[in-house]
């Protein structure tokens, strides 16, 4: 007898019924594959991480600006190599709806502390050269429509220029990002065109940085490091908390919530529903098929051919739908990416995550097959005809 065939007519016998169930089941794989990378996404952020950087900011806030004297006095601690200014500057492109993470940095530093950084030889020193000049992460340029030589206007929030037109930044490299710790929709400046700015009244706002991120020595560890610098500073005139990459980024995706639950709380809550979907599709199916089951029974086929039956055909549907909701979830990474890229700018899909979506299909077909398997399985010939009579 070939099962499958029977399997294949069996689910085709209600296309209506079967085209909704895999509907649905797409539609669960691609919510679950979805929330759980935003997950995967944002830890991905903090594990990869480089141990040898540190991060100073203001004990008080993270949006209390630092000294710029600061930088001089964190570069003669032992275990320093290297110190670059950090200023989130919160421009506006065009539209509030437009938000981007803008950096004034220095970039020479930026680019030795972050090799994760690829940028064109050509591109760095035309940066470099240029004062008013900026670099863009990939995800932006092709959001925007940027290339090099390009003008990009900003208008101030937290520095706004004293007549009210905006900033005026020259594109003048585009990079990518090797690790999921430098995310591809940051715009990067120069920390002294800023400065300038400010010293001159050219612009208003606060003066200083917004961090100091530090490159250890070989041989350093970053808790001694840390240590050292918020020691040095325990007195004033402002108080410094030094931590690693890895915690700082942590920081961030804590000021979230306890989104990991949440999500996961969400996720737990599609599948359970998308499991009394299908054993909802399956019941009903099997009390059709009361019948065709009898006749089957006292033909002498054995109590395994209905288990079988019912288990593949619900695996099917389910496998089906799976398909095309990973399917989907693999497809939108680009354009969800886009989308969110200001909140999860490293937005992927893992390969745990593609894992983990094809086992609970797996699960969910076997589970919902598994209650009309058992009781046809049970059924007797005789009684299984009267009933589907």
């Amino acid at each position: 007898m070939n099962l499958e065939r029977l399997v294949r007519r069996q689910a085709l016998s209600h296309p209506v019924r079967a085209l909704l169930t895999v509907g649905a089941v797409a539609v669960a794989m691609f919510l679950l594959c979805f929330l759980r990378s935003i997950v995967t996404s944002l830890d991905a952020a903090v594990k990869e991480s480089s141990g040898r950087r540190i991060i100073t900011a203001s004990a008080v806030s993270l949006f209390q600006a630092l000294p710029a004297s600061y930088s001089a006095a964190i570069a003669e601690v032992d275990g320093v190599a290297t110190v670059s200014r950090f200023t989130w500057f919160g421009g506006v492109y065009k539209d509030p709806e437009n938000f981007f993470a803008q950096f004034g940095t220095d970039p020479q530093l930026l680019l030795d502390q972050y090799p994760e950084i690829e940028l064109p030889a050509e591109h760095k020193q035309a940066w470099f050269d240029d004062k008013r000049g900026a670099i863009v992460g990939i995800g932006i340029a092709e959001k925007y429509g940027w290339s090099v030589g390009d003008t990009v206007p900003l208008l101030g929030t937290i520095f706004p220029r004293a007549g009210g037109e905006p900033w005026e930044f020259t594109v003048r490299g585009v990079y990518r990002s090797t690790r999921a710790n430098v995310d591809e929709m940051t715009m990067y400046f120069h920390w002294t065109l800023l400065d300038e700015a400010l010293e001159s009244g050219e612009s208003m706002g606060p003066r200083g940085t917004s961090v100091y991120l530090i490159r250890l020595d070989d041989g350093w560890e970053g808790e001694e490091v840390a240590q050292a610098i918020d020691d040095y500073y325990a007195g004033g005139p402002q108080r410094t908390r030094t931590q690693p990459e890895a915690a700082f980024q942590a920081d961030f995706v804590n000021m979230m919530g306890n989104l990991p639950t949440f999500l996961g709380m969400i996720g737990a809550a599609v599948l359970v529903a998308i499991l009394f979907g299908v054993v909802n599709t399956m019941t009903i199916a099997a009390r059709e098929r009361l019948r065709s089951m009898g006749i089957l029974k006292a033909m002498g086929f054995s109590d395994r051919v209905p288990i079988r039956l019912y288990l593949m055909e619900s695996t099917m549907l389910v496998l089906i739908g799976g398909g095309l909701g990973i399917g989907l979830a693999w497809l939108t990474q680009p354009g969800l990416r886009a989308m969110f890229g200001t909140f999860i700018p490293v937005y992927q899909v893992a390969g745990e995550t593609y894992l983990a979506a094809t086992v609970a299909c797996v699960g969910i077909g076997l589970l919902a097959g598994l209650i009309p398997a058992l009781r046809a399985a049970r059924l007797r010939p005789v009684e299984a005809l009267r009933r589907g009579a």
